[in-house]
């Protein structure tokens, strides 16, 4: 215990760290702030959004989606149609937002009954959609096949969910966006690498991790010391951003209006098959953006116990983790190409909308896995062949 607490401290617990945690602090209240301040204007909007969205609150209302369609279209033709930048336009009209929000709840309400376009590259959704496509299957005698066992269940699972309700979410919204969308992967994991980046380092790059190593308390000892405060470090640095973007996204409104949702309700998990709240979502989001935060730490963690400099190791670390962003930025085409390397990738794989917004299985040694518990166990696989090649890695630095 002793030496993780030494490791600690001099991994996290040092001046210079303590000063960019606290920038960071600053950094992520600033973002959870100002998200809020853009989405709506000053406490009175967002008060009389919420008692108007009281009343629009539950199943789909014919006469409220025509009156939202109206009001939409005299807006979008004067903003366009991205219903965000409407929203920071109008900021301070909460019933052109209502009516805005309820237009964009109006389509998902179509599209739950009847699905994306055929020709779409997303995965299935819609009742009409899969039905159709069940059908099609049926007719080709492959009712033992995945795909047909995949759509059956996306289609039990969407039945069972039941048609979207309409719920004011707006600031869990906000909140979503600031933990799923790729920016939080700038704001979180680049940070994340300079402040991991030193653990071996620091030490190889002055010849000190050969007399460490083989001081009396041991290889084994001193390098699982240095994986535990790896891990501690990352856990802060990930809390430190959750809580200050959950503080500081709904100090302004002082409303936590929406927590008890389905998730369908928020735009962004229209498609999820998840049978989650929003509080439930918050703390798996959460949860998961811990976990992958570890991963990636381990990952930088092994590379620094290669490098022998600390910007070497978060040159390629930040390498990695952009080239990652840049392959799940290409269009459909390529990506359906590269598939699972896109799927388990640290710029998918760590975004709680990639992985909780819609319903993906996988055929693992003959089991159907649905893609969070998939993640896991990718993710926790290359976890231990990291940190077993760190132990590796310094036994042969060893001095006998």
């Amino acid at each position: 215990m002793s030496l993780f607490r030494f490791e600690l401290r001099k991994l996290l617990f040092n001046r210079k760290t303590l000063i960019l945690l606290l920038c960071l602090f600053v950094l992520y209240s600033v973002v959870g702030l100002t998200s809020t301040v853009f989405l709506i204007g000053g406490n009175d909007s967002y008060r009389a959004y919420e008692k108007s969205a009281a009343d629009w609150e539950g199943p789909f209302d014919g006469e409220k989606a025509a009156e939202a369609e109206t009001i939409y279209q005299e807006v979008s033709a004067r903003y366009g149609t991205d219903a965000r930048m409407i929203a920071r336009s109008v900021k301070d009209q909460p019933d052109i937002i209502l009516a805005v929000n309820y237009h964009a709840y109006t389509e998902r309400v179509e599209e739950y009954w009847r699905g994306t376009p055929p020709e779409s590259a997303e995965e299935p959704y819609g009742i009409a959609l899969l039905q159709e496509k069940i059908a099609e299957l049926e007719g080709q005698g492959k009712q033992d096949s995945f795909d047909y066992r995949e759509l059956s269940a996306s289609l039990q699972r969407l039945e069972e969910l039941g048609e979207p309700e309409f719920a004011n979410a707006l600031l869990w919204e906000n909140l979503f966006n600031n933990w799923g969308e790729h920016m939080m992967q700038f704001l979180l994991f680049v940070p994340l690498t300079f402040v991991i980046a030193p653990v071996f380092a620091v030490e190889c790059s002055s010849g000190m991790d050969n007399l460490i190593l083989s001081s009396r308390n041991g290889r084994r000892k001193i390098v699982t010391a240095k994986l535990l405060s790896v891990l501690a470090a990352s856990t802060v640095v990930v809390v430190l951003y959750l809580t200050a973007t959950f503080l500081f996204g709904f100090l302004p409104h002082g409303s936590f209006r929406g927590w008890d949702a389905a998730i369908q309700s928020i735009p962004t998990y229209a498609r999820s098959m998840f049978h989650f709240k929003v509080w439930q979502l918050a703390a798996a989001g959460a949860a998961w953006l811990i976990f992958t935060g570890a991963v990636y730490s381990l990952i930088i963690c092994f590379i620094s116990s290669r490098m022998k400099s600390q910007m070497g190791t978060a040159g390629v670390s930040l390498l990695i983790l952009f080239v990652n962003v840049g392959l799940a930025a290409m269009g459909d085409t390529v990506t359906q190409r590269l598939g699972a390397l896109v799927d388990f990738g640290l710029a998918n794989v760590t975004l709680m909308k990639e992985v909780f917004g819609g319903y993906k299985v996988f055929d693992f040694l003959g089991l159907w896995v649905t893609y969070p518990v998939m993640a896991i166990i990718v993710l926790a696989f290359l976890a231990a062949v990291m940190a077993a090649a760190v132990y590796r890695g310094q036994k042969k630095r060893t001095v006998g």
